[in-house]
């Protein structure tokens, strides 16, 4: 079956001599694995257009197996701040391999397309990519139902007052009291009040939040989402090693 519609290419892979297996977000079909004939080419037509982070309308090709077949593609949006910078290019892949993790194939989600967008054109346009990261991956874990529980005790319900602890397998904070019931080494992590208040202001914004955090909040919000992250797709994004290492020297 023959169709257009609109994506995003979250990551390439080389495939043989001249081919690329391409990775989309796309408008009509959601994830769609697709390969790009000739793509690697000299003087390719498709080189371009096919380099992660491009948005364009695609022309595929599916024959109901899981790897289609992109025919035409006319560029729309190639987004050069990101790709001209480091650390933008480390936080855009770091948010597609949560997309490509949260998301199954050919299930159409307007609203995550429309979200990456938005993605997107905060990291492009952003100073504090921090913000954008936390606020992207709170808004693209809500989308898929893993939104984590940060204003209240997931086991008693009250607000913590004191000392609070996050865990990532509960998918939420625990007040001082509940957290001694808690079973298992290693799961809870004890964080401040102003770390939850960052990240729960950072999640009730449906826009790119205007938030900086510096110094202990910051460190302890960044590590409770890349733990949670990584606890809900099962494993650790490729790209956070670089996202950790970004954050530790200050990006």
């Amino acid at each position: 079956m023959l169709y257009q519609t609109e994506g995003i290419v979250l990551s390439s892979v080389d495939l043989g001599e001249h081919d690329r297996i391409v990775t989309l977000l796309t408008l009509q079909k959601g994830l769609v694995r697709a390969v790009v004939r000739g793509a690697r080419k000299p003087n390719s037509r498709l080189a371009a257009v096919t380099q992660p982070f491009s948005r364009a309308d695609f022309q595929l090709y599916g024959r109901g197996s899981s790897l289609e077949r992109v025919i035409q593609v006319s560029l729309l949006d190639s987004h050069p701040g990101i790709v001209s910078d480091y650390a933008r290019v480390v936080y855009a892949s770091y948010l597609a391999e949560i997309v490509s993790g949260l998301m199954p194939e050919h299930e159409r989600n307007s609203g995550v397309y429309h979200l990456f967008i938005a993605i997107l054109a905060g990291l492009q346009e952003a100073r504090e990519l921090w913000t954008v990261a936390r606020w992207a991956e709170l808004r693209l874990l809500k989308s898929a139902g893993f939104m984590p529980s940060l204003e209240s005790c997931l086991k008693c319900g009250k607000v913590p007052v004191g000392t609070t602890y996050f865990s990532a397998p509960a998918g939420g904070v625990l007040c001082d009291k509940c957290h001694a019931k808690e079973e298992g080494p290693g799961i809870l992590m004890p964080v401040s009040s102003g770390s939850i208040k960052t990240l729960s202001l950072i999640a009730a914004s449906p826009n790119r939040p205007n938030v900086v955090a510096r110094g202990q909040v910051r460190d302890e919000a960044a590590k409770m989402m890349r733990e949670y992250v990584a606890h809900v797709l099962g494993k650790r994004p490729k790209s956070l090693s670089l996202v950790e290492k970004l954050e530790d020297e200050g990006a």
